[in-house]
């Protein structure tokens, strides 16, 4: 192409030499010597300003003072008030300067705006230009009406070029930053355009480069406002500026050919084919159609590919993540019409997420008409994705934060039912953790007052934070899933009723017998299967499935099936008082009912456990049901005496067409919301007077100690039992750490039928909450010589720290030592212990899951190996003397002893183990198979009580959600009682206060209408005429006659033919279901104390005067 050809110029007839000239390295040089010059006057200005003090130097080495005359920086004449005048001058046009140019001022917004509108607008121009000569003459008599527009364009520039000038701090680097260069490559050659009248499209090109500076215009623009946004922004316009920068010059090289052979290899090529060989070069394609002719071009690329290709290729795996993501995750979420949904946030993982989906969306529940709704700032790794992919119709991920107000509106929280938070139970800080999910819970609440929120906690004394929030209100639904206590409170009604905890765990979780096909295999020994862990692991496919229907694990399995449901009940049940319902539920209806709900004299709610012959059903009682599954439980609702007569089979009890049942439609509908207010019966209310009760001296209880053949667990015949202000729990005046450490021999000697809790914890470990623990254990519905002593075993430093809210409770004591050391295990009698309790330390400083519970596993095999080597010692064969002698001193069952026929006795302790990770159960007893694969609940140490994990504690909040009451229930059966203003108090720390002045009626109804968790053996006390063989609903039924409910057996576990001390839990067994010798009954019994029905004075009640 001849560029400067005359037929190619405007000026048709051109016949001037110029025109024909090139003259393109005058404007480059034009550019070249501007940069030249500029950073040379830097370096001059420096230099002179600079030499009167290399002049002084030379004359004044050191001032008197010992610094030098050029110590810091000496411009000309500092000292002078002239250069002092100038200086300021200067400073002062700086900041006016900055000022101009700054984005924080209107005008410099505005000029910011003007400069990127303009730099666009002069780079459309040069687009035109490219379908002109690269270089062309400007003849006098015809004008460019574009090279003007462009020229104003860059005097423009030129304007803001002195401004930027001005406002920069480094003058030398100034002239090598973008902004600069862009204007020393265009608006110099604009001035060689007007005093030849050429023009050269040159490097116009760079003017593309103002689109880095547009992440910053759409910000000032607010249209921009996601991180997500403004990186995505900023990643296209480095590649498109990039990229169309590239093409320009690629444009300017091979359309003017290699100037050393004059310009004859040139290739016309038009703007949009540069921009086509550059991107294919870009994407590493190259097709090969459009190839360098020149060897400027080709140099060009080979840096092209250098330089471009390496911003291309690192760019675009963000661009794709953040728009891929931006699709996915981001968005507005849309209700469905007729569905409520849910918003879940905090700890969002796939452990925590799949544990919760799995009893929300359980298939024992009635239809779930819910969907759910996953808020969470992270990026739901590849398992949580399959996860959402299998639920996909009935749960949806957003990525934003609960703080965020516009995060909330996009997963419309104001529209949901229920906002959930989960925790990290596993957290190494639980403090921290509960902090962030306080600051959760007030974002929400900020954003929604009347949101109701169900929020995980793990420490006890973190929920205090809650009630300091001014909308949190339970009477509303909000509710709070104490992590610490629950777990504790589990475990302490263990040592009451060893299994228990793993049939409270079973009842809250929904579970079905459903979900494990059961075989029947023929009763022919040879073709009987042995029960082991990995059958029942197969029987998941009922192919595999070969459980004997009176194996132990049928018998466990069928218990599991069974989950506490509420439900509203029948008119039918009008007038009869609680055992008469309890009965007729057990016997017609195949129901157990464990508690109900009425409205009290004051219109508040009450839950009552085991109701008493005194709580008469009328309209509008809810009951609390144990069964398998919703639809089972709606028996009680449906229940006619006209229609379901006696000859009616218990599953054809449904709805009927009496009118008595469609007048009963209207009321279950409104048998519960969750803004129905609850409050449990057995709270006390307080009088208006309190009094301090006399109390016995502090050092009372270690005098007992003293006494030659008294145990820890008995009281002498002067001492009687104090209680708290609630009149809750025992209560005993405050001791010292000094006072309650066993350190003699003699004081050791007579720990007898204690609890012991192994402790890892040292100073610097994070508290578990050991009042948790031992409030259950000294519930004033014992009696105070039932109250078994507890020794603390562990390091002193930690138990220090936790004293304080434990030491108003009686006959706890502290031993320094460690769980791992047989010789702290001898000294505190582990051989004549009711029950060890092995807490897990939870360090957090194990990456490897089997590691995590390292310190509770060694524990527990330390404990098994000390009782194997104690059955062969001296030491056993003198306990097992002494028990023989005096078989009432010992509690009975609660440490077995049975003589070989050798006459070797054998010693077992009830132990039980806290675990972090499910996966570690299996190295709890190594005469099992649990396989690494089974589910916790599936396993025999859980099967049999021995060991627990907080992983059981997820499905509360599935439970909590669909009925805020069965917490409620759960809490006060484990806990044995709270009340709010004991919560209150004991949230601002300090002493446990003294008892108050209680009349002897009123202790009479809170010691009757609480239960205590007990188990009872067959042939003795109230089962002393029930032998083998007896149907458990026979035992059952007599027991109501009593007051007792019973819930479940406690069993002896046969393996293989082969009898076993381990011990497997059955809930809620068959009316027809066979009663063994050796089982133990799981009951709930009312305080039983012949004292109470004696004429005792008023003034005996008060304190421990009682």
């Amino acid at each position: 192409m001849l560029n400067h050809s005359i037929k190619r110029c405007y000026g048709p007839e051109c016949e001037d030499v110029v025109c024909t000239g090139r003259y393109w390295w005058l404007f480059l040089a034009s550019s070249l010597v501007t940069l030249a010059v500029g950073t040379g006057l830097v370096f001059l200005v420096r230099f002179i300003t600079r030499l009167p003090c290399l002049n002084r130097r030379r004359h004044h080495v050191a001032g008197p003072d010992g610094s030098g005359c050029c110590a810091g920086i000496c411009p000309i004449n500092l000292l002078e008030k002239n250069a002092e005048a100038e200086i300021h001058s200067i400073e002062a046009a700086k900041d006016w300067a900055t000022r101009l140019l700054s984005a924080q001022s209107r005008f410099g917004r505005i000029l910011l705006i003007t400069y990127f509108c303009i730099s666009m607008a002069s780079y459309a121009i040069y687009v035109i230009d490219t379908g002109k000569p690269i270089e062309r003459c400007l003849p006098a008599d015809r004008g460019d009406l574009l090279f003007f527009i462009d020229n104003i364009f860059n005097f423009f520039f030129l304007g803001v070029f002195i401004f930027r000038f001005i406002s920069w701090n480094d003058k030398f680097w100034f002239w090598f930053s973008v902004n600069t260069l862009v204007d020393i490559f265009t608006i110099p050659p604009t001035f060689v355009s007007l005093i030849i009248s050429r023009t050269w499209l040159g490097l116009r090109c760079l003017r593309i480069m103002i689109l880095m500076q547009l992440p910053e215009i759409l910000q000032l623009l607010r249209v921009l406002r996601t991180s997500n946004g403004i990186k995505l922004t900023s990643l296209l316009t480095i590649v498109a500026g990039a990229w169309l920068t590239s093409a320009g010059i690629y444009h300017l090289v091979e359309n003017s050919g290699d100037p050393w052979i004059n310009f004859n290899n040139s290739q016309s090529l038009t703007y949009g084919q540069c921009i086509y060989i550059t991107v294919v070069t870009m994407s590493t394609v190259g097709y090969g159609d459009l190839t360098p002719k020149t060897t400027c071009g080709t140099i060009f690329i080979i840096f092209f590919i250098l330089g471009v290709l390496a911003i291309f290729a690192s760019a675009l795996p963000e661009i794709v993540e953040i728009v891929g993501k931006g699709n996915k995750y981001s968005g507005v979420y849309e209700p469905v019409k007729g569905k409520k949904h849910i918003v879940v946030c905090g700890h969002i993982t796939y452990d925590s997420v799949s544990n919760f989906l799995k009893d929300f969306l359980h298939i024992d529940r009635d239809v779930v008409n819910v969907n759910i709704v996953l808020l969470d700032t992270t990026d739901p790794d590849l398992e949580l994705q399959a996860l959402f992919r299998r639920h996909f119709t009935k749960m949806r991920y957003f990525q934003g934060s609960v703080f965020n107000p516009s995060d909330l509106q996009r997963v419309k929280l104001n529209e949901s039912d229920a906002c959930l938070i989960l925790c990290n139970k596993y957290s190494p800080r639980p403090d921290t953790e509960d902090s962030g999910q306080i600051m959760r819970v007030i974002s929400i609440k900020n954003f929604n007052p009347e949101m109701r929120v169900i929020v995980q906690l793990i420490q006890d004394h973190s929920k205090t934070h809650l009630l300091n929030i001014p909308s949190w209100n339970q009477a509303y639904g909000d509710d709070v899933i104490c992590i610490a206590a629950l777990k504790l409170g589990f475990i302490a009604q263990t040592c009451l009723a060893p299994g228990f905890s793993t049939m409270m765990a079973n009842l809250f979780a929904m579970r079905s017998s459903s979900e494990i096909h059961v075989k029947v295999v023929k009763d022919d020994p040879t073709e009987r299967v042995v029960e082991t862990q990995s059958v029942v692991k197969n029987a998941s496919s009922p192919a595999e499935t070969y459980l004997s229907p009176e194996g132990w694990m049928s018998h466990y399995l069928h218990g599991c099936g069974n989950e506490i449901y509420t439900e509203s009940l029948s008119r039918a049940f009008d007038g009869m008082t609680a055992p008469e319902m309890v009965k007729e539920c057990f016997i017609k209806l195949k129901l157990l009912l464990i508690a109900v709900q009425q409205n009290n004299e004051f219109d508040e709610t009450e839950i009552i456990i085991n109701p008493g012959p005194y709580i008469t059903i009328n309209q509008g009682t809810v009951g609390f049901f144990l069964a398998p599954d919703a639809t089972e439980a709606k028996r009680a609702y449906y229940y006619c005496r006209a229609c379901h007569s006696e000859g009616v089979e218990v599953e054809k009890i449904w709805k009927c067409e009496c009118k008595e049942c469609e007048s009963l439609d209207n009321n279950h509908a409104k048998k519960y919301t969750h803004k129905d207010g609850h409050k449990l019966l057995a709270m006390t209310r307080l009088g208006d007077h309190h009094e301090p009760a006399p109390a016995r001296s502090p050092s009372a209880e270690l005098a007992e100690l003293k006494i030659q053949g008294v145990n820890l667990s008995e009281s002498s015949d002067h001492d009687r039992p104090a209680y708290d202000f609630t009149g809750l729990f025992h209560w005993t005046p405050a001791r010292t750490v000094e006072d309650a450490l066993i350190t003699s021999a003699q004081k050791r000697r007579y720990l007898v039928n204690h609890i012991i809790v192994c402790l890892f914890g040292d100073e610097s470990s994070p508290l578990i909450g050991l009042r948790n623990f031992v409030m259950p254990l000294r519930a004033s519905n014992f009696k105070y010589e039932d109250l078994r002593t507890i020794v603390f075993l562990g390091n002193i430093k930690y138990i220090e720290r936790e004293w304080d809210k434990i030491m108003n409770f009686p006959k706890v004591f502290i031993y320094n030592g460690s769980p791992l050391s047989r010789a702290d295990m001898c000294n505190v009698n582990v051989h004549q212990s009711a029950m060890c309790v092995i807490l897990s330390a939870n360090l957090g400083d194990s990456v490897e899951q089997g590691l995590q519970d390292k310190e509770t596993i060694l524990s527990s095999l330390n404990l098994k190996s000390i009782m194997a080597a104690g059955a062969h010692s001296r030491r056993s064969k003198i306990i097992a003397a002494y028990a023989a002698e005096s078989p009432t001193r010992l509690n009975g069952g609660s440490i077995k002893r049975s003589l070989s026929t050798q006459g070797t006795p054998k010693i077992t302790v009830p132990m039980i183990t806290e675990l972090v990770n499910d996966v570690n159960v299996q190295f709890l007893d190594d005469d099992d198979e649990d396989d690494p694969d089974t589910e916790l609940y599936l396993t025999q140490p859980f099967a049999c009580g021995t060991a627990f994990a907080v992983s059981v504690l997820d499905s509360l909040m599935s439970a909590t959600y669909f009925n805020a009451h069965s917490l409620t229930l759960i809490r006060t059966m484990i806990t044995g009682g709270t009340n709010a203003d004991l919560e209150e108090i004991l949230a601002e720390g300090g002493e446990l206060p003294p008892g108050v002045q209680i009349s002897r009626t009123r202790l009479k109804e809170l010691l009757r209408d609480r239960c205590t968790v007990a188990q009872l053996s067959i042939g003795t006390g109230v089962f002393q005429q029930f032998k083998e063989g007896a149907a458990y609903g026979s035992l059952f039924l007599h027991a109501l006659e009593s007051g007792i409910l019973c819930l479940g057996i406690y069993r002896n576990l046969i393996i293989a033919g082969k009898s076993s001390s381990k011990r497997y839990v059955i809930t809620n067994p068959p009316q027809d279901f066979d009663i063994l010798a050796g089982d133990r009954i799981f009951c709930l019994k009312h305080f039983e104390d012949l004292n109470m029905n004696k004429e005792i004075p008023e003034t005996a009640l008060i304190g421990s005067d009682l």
